[in-house]
């Protein structure tokens, strides 16, 4: 299968579980990322997790999103429990403006879940000639619990 057919495939059972299509994208992506560099646990393998969590309410579809700016170079993102590729990407972005334009850009999340593969999102930074810390913090101590933790911190410089 070439990967623009599966990237269409994918897109299409996320937005049969309610996600929205910008979101489908981005999580279509990061999947098939996963994928090509070889991290199968962080890819399609995965895809049924998401969709069940989905359904169980555990992921929102359709999150309020909402950005804090603390100052030029910090802001704290709440993600609404979406899934977790939308906020990592919303955070990286929003580290990269903030180191682009300060020097340095901090970003937290919260209220989200799994977001894959690290380095997919550190590749963003490094593709802009800025260096990455990427940390998380993952709480679940049982599977699918309703509200599970995730502390995403980006720090880029």
């Amino acid at each position: 299968m070439k990967t623009p057919l599966l990237k269409k495939q994918i897109i299409k059972i996320f937005k049969k579980f309610g996600l929205s299509k910008d979101h489908a994208l981005i999580s279509a992506n990061a999947l098939i990322n996963a994928e090509l560099v070889g991290a199968y646990g962080h890819g399609l393998s995965r895809l049924k997790m998401y969709c069940d969590r989905i359904s169980k309410k555990v992921i929102n579809p359709k999150p309020k999103i909402k950005i804090k700016k603390i100052s030029s170079s910090i802001s704290h993102i709440d993600a609404n429990n979406s899934i977790g590729f939308v906020a990592a990407d919303l955070g990286i972005k929003t580290a990269i403006k903030h180191a682009q334009k300060t020097g340095i850009g901090m970003v937290a999340v919260k209220n989200s879940g799994h977001y894959g593969l690290s380095g997919y999102y550190a590749e963003q930074a490094v593709k802009k000639n800025l260096i990455t810390m990427i940390y998380t913090l993952y709480l679940e101590l049982i599977q699918f619990v309703l509200e599970p933790l995730l502390v995403l911190k980006f720090l880029l410089f």
